[in-house]
């Protein structure tokens, strides 16, 4: 009886607390009215926090698994939530960079290359 009861609190505590992700709208009303300049500066913005919201997902997801393996299959992360966002503001750059093009923006070739979109299948074996 006592041994369910440890076993039971294991369970129920071993599972992760995930949040959910805050996904960015990709447009955005007053986005028409919004200079080169901008554009460029949200653009900038975005692709640093996508950067660190997918390295941060991507880390997290190694942590994760070995903890599942070694530990608890309850430590892994399902919801992903900086990996969702950092793909959100990625989107939204794609956009940006239409309305820059659109408005004929000349400096959007040097604007900074983006990350490497997040997958949740990342590190995991391929099936042949």
């Amino acid at each position: 009886m006592r041994l369910c009861l440890i076993l039971g609190l294991v369970i129920l505590t071993g599972c992760v607390a995930a949040r959910d992700p805050q996904l960015l709208a990709v447009e955005r009303s007053g986005d028409g009215g919004l200079s080169c300049e901008q554009i460029a500066t949200e653009y900038k913005g975005n692709t640093e926090a996508a950067y660190n919201k997918i390295a941060k997902n991507r880390s997290d997801d190694r942590r994760e698994l070995l903890l599942a393996l070694f530990v608890w299959p309850g430590f892994i992360d399902i919801k992903n939530a900086d990996g969702k966002e950092g793909n959100a503001l990625l989107d939204r750059n794609i956009y940006l960079l239409g309305v820059a093009k659109a408005k004929s923006c000349t400096a959007v070739n040097a604007w900074p290359e983006q990350p490497k979109r997040y997958t949740q299948n990342e590190g995991l074996p391929n099936k042949a």
